[in-house]
């Protein structure tokens, strides 16, 4: 008879502690590649503060664009350019968004410069390997723009960048590594992307008459389903995010 009473207690025990256990909340954020490591120390600190886990998935902003379409599920959108919200707002998906920081090309070459690069004008000479980014990312976009503007006034130059481009990364971070492990010579990538990569790479400034500098903007999305912890993130990145942001090389918009 004790057994069984002894047996009754402990059932009741772990049923009162499986009701009583809270469930971990979690909330759904789509982030463009090249803001894993200042956003991957936000979500760390934001759980820290508000017991709420954010769940990252770092992809190219077009892939992202088109998974959000593809699934209707998510509570926060970051991609790499301001177009990227701009559409989601034109079919009604997002809630709200505000600027938060500024995406700015670059070329990256090997470290001590090997090939002498020293503008776009030589991403035109023979034998270059040049790595960009692919048409469905932001940074390939900036790529893109870039060339229109540098063709109008070296149509020839511009050709002959675009035959040198050996291989599209299919995020801004691929880009880099093609160039930091010596499979191009050169790529085009955001300037924050550098950060942690300085002794592998050195970094060429293009002239502002032809770069292409973005908006990057954070959303919430219509499809959230919780709201409150989607809003509670979205203003913890715009304020304290802003500092892991300016530590990692970003250019915040205050």
């Amino acid at each position: 008879m004790k057994k069984l009473l002894l047996i009754i207690l402990l059932l009741l025990v772990l049923i009162c502690g499986c009701t009583t256990t809270k469930e971990e909340k979690e909330i759904h954020a789509y982030v463009g590649a090249g803001m894993q490591k200042p956003m991957d120390e936000i979500g760390k600190l934001f759980e820290e503060k508000y017991g709420v886990k954010v769940k990252f998935d770092y992809a190219g902003s077009g892939y992202l664009y088109a998974k959000i379409l593809a699934t209707k599920e998510g509570d926060i959108f970051m991609p790499g350019a301001y177009f990227y919200v701009e559409k989601l707002k034109e079919k009604g998906y997002i809630l709200k968004y505000a600027n938060l920081t500024k995406h700015i090309p670059v070329i990256v070459v090997k470290k001590g410069n090997p090939k002498h690069i020293e503008g776009l004008e030589d991403l035109a000479k023979p034998n270059i390997k040049l790595a960009v980014g692919d048409e469905h990312i932001a940074i390939g976009r900036a790529f893109k723009k870039i060339m229109e503007k540098f063709g109008k006034d070296y149509p020839t130059l511009k050709e002959k960048i675009e035959k040198n481009i050996v291989v599209k990364g299919a995020t801004v971070n691929q880009v880099l590594l093609y160039v930091a492990e010596g499979d191009a010579d050169a790529g085009i990538v955001w300037k924050s992307s550098v950060t942690g990569y300085e002794n592998k790479v050195d970094v060429i400034q293009i002239e502002p008459k032809y770069n292409v500098i973005k908006t990057v903007p954070i959303a919430i999305l219509k499809t959230t389903k919780d709201k409150e912890d989607a809003e509670k993130f979205y203003n913890f990145v715009l304020t304290e995010g802003k500092k892991i942001f300016k530590k990692y090389g970003f250019e915040v918009i205050e």
